[in-house]
């Protein structure tokens, strides 16, 4: 007896690091010459790795594993599909809690264009500003929000700068804990062209460099022309002590008085040169990856279609340099990323919304650059690539243009777009067991542990996928070998029962858009104690309400999320402090919510400050973490595109879009950018 309990009490703590999930794998993961799409079969997952996959019936499966947590993913009779997580290459995480932008309707040439328009910036800033600076809560409330509304749509890898996130949800692209590799940090800076800083290169540098030399000879030659710096060479201008010297902007000034200057000459060399070398050096390691906004706006703009001649021309052209949106990108130029192992990542939703085009993507297809989707964010785009990938059928099927879409982009190959693409983009594919390379993307031995399991909606897996599952069929979402998020029922088959029950929305909490319970703190003048105050105030009476959460989705089984546990060993940490001070625990959903639903319905300029917000713009319902709970959300977006029809709004701003500018004032911006990059 004494030498049984002794083996219990070793063995399942090592166990506790293993899971075993049952379900329907498509064959592509499998070493079978089986027909079938599909077969049922399981993933043995043991720290944080797939360390066998395999078919088996569930009587075999169970006979192999007896000692080890398994979860038999099933709706109703039916096993659900196992997948790679998702992963989402594009998005904009700290804006997420806004709802989607009604005042976009296909009619901006550019991304400059609606970046600059007064109504956007009421319609954005003016509702994320002040209180979204309130402090580390705030900015960890946001940030964690945007993880979740990735995670119950199936991402388990988001593209978009966070902080606060790790420990927590679902895996940041950038952050290197996300994989176990010896591979570099990816790299994800909002744009690679800076237009107000790039004259000096367009004006300048263009004509050496289309004459034949390169970026760096071409800066040294004008550093020379124009300054006393010894030294400057097409090669030194790379090195470090080199752009020290470049970055001292007072001796700059004093050392470059030979002749006249070019309006951005010292601002480009002591500003932006370094970081344009920096991304350079990063790049020819071959190690890592760079995701860069590009060409974002219509195929006709002519700056948009200038910013990939400004990227070559700097030298970024290269395997693992992935342009987001792309759709002012040439067919010349397409071909050139195609031969290079450059990726796109296509947002369609954000495109049409804000332009009315987007990417062609027969053309980037043909060109061979590698194509994935990416969410962008809420305010002009979806909560997740799941539901991009329904834009993004209904716009196959609807084929405009007439390109034969719909035989090349396949429910497969837009399947490949949510999961082996994206990870062949951010050079995190490969997996070598040796060199401690585990990929991800793929459910195979020795890739990241990672997965999904969603029900089972047609014969076909990835059209199951693609076209018919949302959030209620997102049944399990397993992060490293860990049950994160999925049915009650599968949470509880891995012997869990610390979690929240979701969805669950607090509808009650959209009073306060009305109520002057909470005074704004005024921005001039406050201190950060002063913030931090306000914030636990407001906390406190919001963490007070005796409030209760609706399911307008209706789910025939509710959702689990496992209960997170960020700051557990650190009790000094903000957000233990925070939680002591106010009764917000911001490691659980529902005080989450709280706390962001206050800010932005209580603390927005538009809301309290006249001389730089709007009323009319301030947000009066705080946005559900489900689209199902919102439904003029899904109607927007599911009725977008019709295939069959000429009246769905995607056609109707096309066809609206210049009588849309007229009458809004547009063109300036482009009309001043089209100047600036003059042939």
């Amino acid at each position: 007896m004494r030498l049984l309990l002794l083996t219990i009490f070793v063995t399942l703590p090592i166990l506790a690091s293993e899971l075993v999930v049952v379900g329907l794998i498509p064959t592509r993961y499998l070493d079978t010459k089986s027909k079938s799409k599909a077969l049922v079969g399981y993933v043995h997952i043991k720290d944080k790795v797939i360390v066998d996959i395999d078919r088996g019936n569930i009587t075999s499966i169970k006979k192999k594993f007896p000692n080890v947590r398994m979860i038999v993913a099933k709706t109703g009779k039916k096993y659900d599909y196992l997948y790679p997580g998702l992963i989402d290459l594009h998005n904009h995480t700290k804006q997420n809690n806004l709802s989607v932008w009604s005042s976009a309707k296909g009619q901006f040439k550019n991304r400059f264009e609606w970046r600059a328009w007064s109504i956007y910036k009421y319609s954005v800033s003016g509702n994320m500003n002040p209180w979204i600076g309130y402090g580390k809560p705030v900015t960890c409330g946001a940030f964690r929000w945007s993880e979740m509304q990735a995670m119950v749509l199936g991402t388990t890898y988001l593209q978009g700068p966070s902080s606060c996130v790790r420990g927590f949800g679902v895996h940041q692209v950038e952050d290197n804990n996300s994989y176990i590799s010896n591979k570099e940090r990816i790299q994800a800076p909002t744009d690679l062209v800076i237009p107000a800083d790039m004259t000096f290169v367009w004006d300048e540098l263009r004509p050496l460099i289309k004459a034949g030399k390169s970026y760096g000879e071409a800066l040294a030659q004008k550093i020379n022309e124009h300054c006393d710096i010894p030294g400057v060479t097409g090669e030194s201008v790379f090195d470090r002590e080199m752009i020290k010297v470049f970055k001292d902007k007072k001796k700059l000034v004093a050392s470059c008085t030979k002749g006249k200057l070019h309006r951005k000459f010292i601002r480009y060399v002591y500003w932006i040169h370094g970081s344009i070398a920096g991304k350079l050096d990063y790049i020819k390691e071959g190690k890592g990856a760079l995701i860069a906004h590009l060409s974002e706006g219509r195929r006709d703009d002519y700056y948009n279609q200038k910013e990939f001649e400004v990227a070559e021309m700097l030298g970024f052209l290269a395997p693992h340099i992935n342009y987001v949106h792309g759709v002012g990108i040439s067919d010349v130029h397409l071909k050139k990323m195609g031969k290079h192992g450059m990726g796109i990542i296509w947002s369609l939703y954000s495109n049409l919304l804000l332009y009315g085009q987007t990417l062609d993507i027969k053309k980037a297809r043909d060109a061979s650059v590698i194509l994935s989707l990416g969410s962008d964010w809420l305010p002009t785009g979806s909560r997740g690539i799941l539901e991009e990938a329904k834009l993004a059928a209904a716009y196959v099927d609807k084929d405009l243009e007439g390109k034969g879409l719909k035989k090349i982009f396949t429910d497969l190959e837009l399947y490949k777009m949510l999961t082996e693409n994206p990870a062949k983009m951010i050079n995190h594919w490969d997996i070598d067991i040796e060199k401690k390379e585990h990929g991800i993307g793929r459910l195979v031995k020795g890739a990241m542990g990672t997965l999904i399991a969603v029900a089972n909606k047609s014969s076909d897996p990835y059209t199951s996928l693609v076209r018919k599952a949302y959030a209620e069929d997102v049944n399990l979402v397993v992060i490293d070998g860990e049950p994160l998020y999925g049915s009650e029922s599968n949470i509880k088959q891995a012997g869990i029962s610390t979690y929240e029950t979701l969805p669950a929305y607090y509808e009650e909490l959209n009073k306060i858009a009305t109520d002057d319970t909470f005074k704004i703190l005024p921005e001039k003048g406050a201190t950060k104690a002063k913030k931090q105050a306000h914030l636990e105030y407001m906390a406190k009476t919001v963490a007070s309400m005796d409030l209760k959460s609706q399911d307008n989705c209706g789910f025939k089984e509710k959702k689990a999320f496992v209960h997170q546990n960020s700051f557990k060993d650190n009790s000094s940490s903000d957000l233990d402090k925070f939680q002591a001070a106010t009764g917000l625990n911001l490691d659980r959903f529902h005080d989450i919510h709280k706390l962001m639903a206050v800010g932005m319905l209580s603390q927005s300029r538009n809301r309290n400050e006249p001389s730089k917000g709007k009323s009319e713009y301030a947000v009066l319902e705080f946005p559900s973490l489900y689209s199902c709970n919102e439904q003029s959300y899904m109607d927007r977006l599911f009725s977008f595109i019709l295939p069959g029809s000429s009246n769905d709004e995607f056609e109707n701003n096309k066809a609206n879009h210049a009588s849309v500018r007229d009458a809004e004032g547009h063109g300036r911006v482009p009309k001043k950018m089209a100047e600036d990059y003059a042939p």
